[in-house]
């Protein structure tokens, strides 16, 4: 869970929304951190930002600044995850559901307000769900134990690359 407070400790803020974004990563990360591990995460959350950054800064008057991209790529990484993994993990439907609504809701907020760049959103959700999808956690069972017990192995598509070898957790 170290990851996950590195990115709490730059959450430093006094304006209620950027208090929201604190909330909001405290809520999101150490739960993503578990499922893709910390370096996985650190990266998932340092591309959803700078796939917000990038979208914010091509698409709106005034580039976003803040932590908001960076927590909408953490919730399409957690979507990732249950897309992939509903035969395994219950309750993937509920919670496909849930981020959709979370989704739609933030998405409807920043459309009411001028201060918020749903641009930046946008491209820190694309973002997520992008580097997600390569570098996401992809487990499987698979029967490759000596005493013939269902392991479980992690399919990356990442993995499946050329010259990339399966990095352990």
């Amino acid at each position: 869970m170290e990851a996950s407070y590195i990115c709490l400790s730059t959450c430093k803020s006094r304006t209620p929304y950027g208090q929201i974004n604190c909330y909001s990563l405290n809520s999101i990360g150490p739960t993503m951190e578990l499922l893709s591990g910390p370096k996985r995460y650190l990266t998932i959350y340092l591309a959803s930002a700078i796939s917000s950054s990038t979208t914010s800064y091509w698409l709106n008057k005034s580039p976003a600044v803040g932590a908001s991209g960076a927590i909408f790529g953490l919730v399409g990484s957690f979507a990732i995850f249950v897309l992939r993994h509903n035969k395994i993990v219950k309750g993937g439907v509920g919670d496909l559901k849930y981020v959709a609504r979370v989704i739609a809701l933030n998405m409807a907020i920043g459309l009411l307000s001028q201060s918020i760049d749903n641009w930046g959103h946008l491209g820190g959700l694309i973002g997520g769900v992008a580097i997600s999808w390569l570098i996401g956690p992809a487990w499987r069972f698979e029967s490759s134990s000596h005493h013939g017990r269902r392991v479980l192995v992690d399919r990356a598509p990442i993995f499946s690359l050329p010259g990339t070898k399966q990095a352990s957790q």
